[in-house]
């Protein structure tokens, strides 16, 4: 295909609706100014992510997606791979921007193994935090002080209204309901408060 009908495409993602996207846009946009821009705000936990798959469908031969580092892309080092080795049979290209720029040629040797070794590290990174963020909690357990996720007061205050419901003989399905918290959260909430 003719390289001037290619497209260039940023994507840029934050696992979360707090997080926020313009440090990679920013960065990204002042590298490659005429790509379009791709943003999600979604877990890289797989590539089950609305605005990914929208642009995964629509990638031609010739097309370079933009990430500003593999975690952006995905977390999984497994699903990464499928994902390049699809993209080389298509004629995709990726550039991944911390690595200086870069294209990322997996379709030679030395790129499919840069690739690879770059996405096991990322992956073995963030096994090594959990590891480390589940030992915290045992530790924490163990000693007495590991109290779990802290409701925030708006659900107190919303558990302490579906706890008047139940005493005027809602259920305590009604009950969650008519507040707007879930079952489980209650049963949590009387759980934790006798």
């Amino acid at each position: 295909m003719d390289n001037q009908l290619s497209a260039q495409y940023i994507y840029a993602r934050v696992s979360t609706l707090k997080q926020n996207l313009e440090p990679q846009v920013n960065e990204l946009t002042k590298s490659y100014p005429n790509a379009t821009l791709v943003r999600e705000k979604a877990s890289g936990k797989d590539l089950r992510r609305t605005e990914f798959e929208l642009l995964n469908e629509k990638l031609n031969q010739g097309d370079i997606v933009i990430v500003y580092d593999l975690s952006r892309l995905g977390r999984n080092t497994a699903d990464l791979i499928n994902l390049v080795e699809d993209w080389n049979k298509r004629g995709i290209s990726l550039i991944v921007q911390n690595l200086g720029g870069s294209v990322v040629d997996t379709s030679t040797a030395t790129g499919k193994l840069m690739f690879t070794v770059l996405a096991a590290v990322g992956q073995m990174q963030r096994e090594i935090q959990q590891e480390k963020a589940q030992l915290g909690i045992e530790k924490a357990i163990s000693e007495g002080k590991f109290k779990g996720k802290q409701q925030s007061q708006k659900t107190v205050e919303a558990c302490k209204k579906a706890m008047e419901y139940l005493d005027k003989g809602l259920s305590k399905e009604a009950a969650a309901k008519a507040v707007g918290i879930g079952v489980a959260t209650l049963y949590r909430w009387i759980k934790d408060n006798k």
